[in-house]
């Protein structure tokens, strides 16, 4: 992970002490305790898709920024992460001399993570690379389910369980989970399933 942010900054500066205060400071924040899913082992899932799908992006080079600092800021007692993320990303790389351009699109990019919602082709894949996680097979949705529960731990049952039902809730009532045609076509069903199986099985009688 480390090499793949390096060579993107790389891109864009030839400051080598700025390269790796940047990176040091991404590891630390992506490698917070209270952190079990959304961490670097989340990135590394984000960019196996990036790889695999980078030919159906326009502008692949704001999409990995977008990934490495979508969820740079996780307080789970806070509802404004996205926005903060958003703002950390902007400050951080602000001795790129990224052009107005280029930060815009990172900014709606990593907004884009909370609504779910995208007009543009590459913010849709964005979108879809984040939540492919909800169309795997059972057993690691299961696995997802439980990490997502483990950053939640200081959170009262009752209250997690009253979120959580809502996320639940509102992704089975979307019209369509995934953005995309080729995610649609390869996971809307199966995580579909996995909502509704989590659904049942947590919060029966809630």
């Amino acid at each position: 992970m480390k090499n793949r942010f390096i060579r993107l900054l790389q891109k864009y500066t030839t400051d080598e002490t700025y390269l790796h205060e940047l990176w040091l400071h991404l590891h630390h924040c992506y490698t917070e305790k209270h952190r079990t899913y959304h961490n670097l082992t989340h990135l590394e899932e984000l960019f196996h898709y990036f790889d695999r799908y980078s030919n159906e992006l326009s502008e692949p080079n704001i999409v990995s920024f977008s990934i490495f600092y979508h969820d740079i800021v996780y307080k789970i007692w806070k509802t404004n992460n996205e926005e903060k993320s958003a703002e950390m990303a902007l400050n951080k790389l602000q001795k790129l001399n990224l052009s107005p351009f280029f930060l815009e699109g990172i900014k709606s990019q990593i907004l884009a993570t909370k609504t779910h919602k995208a007009t543009s082709n590459d913010t849709q894949f964005l979108i879809d690379f984040d939540l492919a996680i909800l169309g795997q097979s059972g057993e690691e949705y299961q696995k997802y389910a439980k990490n997502i529960r483990k950053e939640y731990d200081k959170v009262p049952s009752f209250l997690y369980k009253k979120g959580r039902k809502k996320v639940l809730q509102h992704f089975l009532t979307t019209k369509t989970i995934y953005q995309t045609k080729i995610f649609r076509n390869k996971y809307e069903v199966q995580a579909r399933t996995n909502l509704e199986n989590e659904l049942k099985t947590e919060f029966y009688g809630f």
